[in-house]
Order: C-alpha cells, then structure tokens, then sequence
C-alpha cells in the first residue's frame, strides 16, 4: 500500500484556498462535525464580509482568481512528485514551446505535440509521463513549459526540428530537479495574464496504479480527504442527484459542510445550517 504523504508541497489542507465554482469547496474543516469557519481562511487570501454574526451567517469572500492558481499549483506539484516516485531513475527532459510572432494560440496546439511525442515514444516502448504549465511574458504572450520523463537510452528531438511545434521554437534541456523546475514556473501564477478564452493553464499524463489513484485523491476538498482515502475511489455523484460525492462500495453520499452565496457581484461561502 501506498504510504500517502499529507503534506505534498502547496497542496495540504493547510494553505488550500475556498473552490468557488464548486458546492464541494475545499476548507480546514474536518467532516460534518465543523462548527466554526477555517481559522485561517483570511490568510489564505479569503476576506470575511463581516465582523460580526453567528458562524452559520458569517460569510466568507472567495479569492476565484487566487483559487485557480492555488489548483493549478498543486496538481501541477503533485503529478511532478509523484511521476519523480514512480521512475525514480529516469531522467527528467525540460521542454519548452514558445510562439513565433506572427502566430497566436488556438486550441490544439499543446494536444498536438503531446501526441507526437506519445506516438515517438510508444514505437521505442516507452510510456509517456508528463506535466506542462502554460506561462506568459510580460508582453503577455504564452509559452509552454513540459517536463518528460525518458529511461536512459531515450533522448527527445527537437518538436519544432520533426514539424511536431510549427508554432515557433523549442529548447530541451535536462531536468536535476524536476518538481523544483515546474515549482518555479507554478509559482508565477500571481502574475500570469489571463489565458485565451477554452484554454487550459497546466496538464499531465501517464501516472498509473497507486499513483494515480493519489492524484485523484489529491484533487477532493480538504473536508472530503479527512474522511476517505485514495484507495476508496470516491467520485462526484451523478448530475441530478443532488450533488456531493458518491463512495462507490459503501454507497454512501458525502455532501460539502460549505454553500455558496452570490451578493453584490461577489462569491461567498458560508458553514450550511445545521438542518441544512
């Protein structure tokens, strides 16, 4: 069995931010028992819209900006880490895809090299491991960062070189620090422009088995995690169901301890009612 780490980096429950998109928003709280709002909510770039109040109607303002970042930051870091656990020996290539002046983004393009690549290693017997994040400069065009796992032997040609990337250039070089490489460029969310509209900020692929099963796990609210584990595969329940997440031995539903609340323009969570 897979030990599971509960402090993979920027991804603990100690400094998740508040999903607002979701009813499953992620907290500090523990089960259904939690009585009070996360205590550290303000700090993690949440603000209370008041002072004042029961716990039930304190509201508490969702950063959705800062929530993005905060998820494409940790599932960024969890797949690098465990990718790095799972072929502790391989080497680490760092791939980066940048855009000639004359050419813009579309969809597609990263899905493109992606499967290039897959096919060029799948005919050397070699599965594809993955993670990318997208980055912009302060011109506020895009590139790609992607680090690939290769046994040795296995080297990379150049995706621009084999028609893979007719986008612009590319740039390989090796990885000794795989999950340090994709922090650093993770970690510059606070100051990304916004992606074109459909476009994706980060991605990953290969993690198989345990592994996979963790990163899944990884990506439930912190309330939900304190309950189960990676190995009870628990998913969200069927649309129109009522939402929460179904545990598909038990069947038992888990529904978030949070609401949320649309006022003035903002989104706000609060601790649902005791009959709510």
């Amino acid at each position: 069995m897979r030990s599971i780490s509960r402090c993979a980096p920027n991804c603990g429950p100690q400094d998740e931010k508040i999903n607002s998109q979701n009813d499953d928003s992620g907290s500090q709280s523990r089960g259904f028992g939690v009585q009070y709002p996360p205590s550290d909510a303000l700090a993690s770039g949440l603000v209370s819209s008041q002072t004042s109040g029961t716990p039930v109607d304190r509201l508490i303002r969702v950063d959705r900006e800062g929530t993005r970042l905060k998820r494409l930051k940790c599932s960024v870091l969890t797949a690098a880490r465990l990718h790095v656990q799972e072929r502790a020996r391989w080497k680490v290539a760092m791939l980066t895809l940048t855009y000639r002046p004359d050419v813009n983004w579309s969809p597609g393009q990263v899905s493109e090299v992606v499967r290039h690549i897959r096919q060029y290693l799948k005919r050397r017997g070699v599965e594809m491991r993955f993670v990318w994040v997208q980055e912009f400069t302060k011109k506020g065009r895009p590139h790609y960062h992607m680090l690939l796992w290769l046994p040795l032997g296995i080297t990379l040609p150049k995706p621009d070189k084999r028609g893979w990337w007719p986008c612009g250039m590319t740039k390989i070089e090796w990885a000794r620090n795989a999950v340090g490489y994709i922090a650093k460029y993770a970690s510059k969310g606070d100051s990304l422009a916004l992606p074109a509209k459909g476009a994706r900020m980060h991605g990953n692929g290969g993690l198989t088995g345990e592994a996979l099963l963790e990163q899944r796990w990884w990506k439930l609210p912190t309330w939900l995690r304190s309950d189960v584990g990676p190995s009870d595969c628990v998913r969200r329940a069927a649309t129109g169901s009522g939402g929460g997440f179904l545990h598909p031995g038990s069947g038992e539903v888990y529904r978030s301890p949070w609401e949320v609340v649309f006022k003035g323009g903002a989104v706000f969570i609060r601790l649902r009612s005791q009959g709510g």
